[in-house]
């Protein structure tokens, strides 16, 4: 049965990574596929093994798991789309013990940790293969800073003594890593869309204005509403400015991936040691 139930949600979660990466959003069909399906599968467990253990802590699973990724959503970092799948998330991580492969609280660590490495290197390889666009937007110490940065963590790892070179290669990597970030942010995350293609939830990054100099809708962190959208149509806008974001839905996946196949691989160290 457990099986089943996580090959399910690992198979779901793959569509909604697909669809996040070639259409920039997660179809509702997908999330509230995932919703009803993990939640029959969660009583269907109940009942197969005549326990109420795996329902006992959804409520607490609900609490962190969806409303973490509510917060991120209000915040305008997280899709509408990803809070849906973390709803789906909470009907079978509903583990308290946090050294299982089932535990919620295993989960939330892995989305944060392994999600966030996934977004760190993510945004990085979008910057490296589009580093003509981005050289547009070098400052004069730039280039040189990437250079030394490279060179400081070969030479360290080759020449200086294990577990110093770790410390330093590691240090100067996300000093790097801050500054090629923030670069690609600012100059890569924008894109001119037609008005026509806007779906709810786009992130506007400059509204346009009327003939009275207003803006005609406002720049919400949660996105674009179908009301927004159809303010722009009426005013005749045809394009607009849009933030994208790097899609994190494969991110989620990564770090249910292997909270079912490892569990937590932090916390199963610390309790080692």
């Amino acid at each position: 049965m457990d099986y089943l139930i996580f090959i399910f949600v690992l198979l779901m979660l793959l569509i909604a990574s697909i669809q996040d990466f070639r259409n920039r959003e997660v179809p509702d069909s997908i999330s509230y596929m995932l919703i009803a399906g993990t939640l029959m599968l969660s009583f269907i467990y109940s009942i197969a093994y005549n326990t109420i253990s795996n329902l006992i802590y959804i409520p607490l699973a609900i609490f962190l798991l969806f409303g973490f990724s509510y917060f991120m959503y209000r915040l305008g970092q997280w899709g509408g789309g990803d809070v849906k799948l973390m709803l789906g998330l909470s009907f079978v991580f509903t583990y308290l013990n946090v050294f299982s492969n089932k535990s919620f609280i295993a989960l939330f660590i892995n989305i944060l940790l392994f999600g966030g490495i996934y977004g760190l290197i993510g945004t990085i390889f979008l910057g490296v293969i589009k580093i003509k666009a981005l050289k547009k937007h070098f400052k004069w110490y730039d280039l040189p800073f990437f250079i030394s940065s490279a060179l400081i963590i070969i030479f360290s790892v080759i020449l200086i003594p294990f577990p110093i070179n770790i410390f330093i290669a590691a240090g100067t990597f996300m000093m790097f890593s801050i500054r090629f970030v923030f670069l690609v942010a600012n100059n890569l995350m924008y894109v001119e869309e037609k008005v026509s293609k806007l779906t709810e939830g786009d992130w506007l990054a400059e509204s346009p204005k009327d003939e009275n100099h207003k803006k005609i809708v406002p720049e919400r962190n949660t996105g674009l509403t179908s009301g927004d959208i159809q303010k722009l149509k009426e005013k005749g806008i045809k394009e607009v400015i849009i933030k994208i974001g790097l899609p994190f839905v494969p991110g989620i996946f990564f770090a249910v991936l292997i909270t079912v196949l490892l569990g937590n691989p932090f916390l199963q160290l610390f309790s080692v040691l």
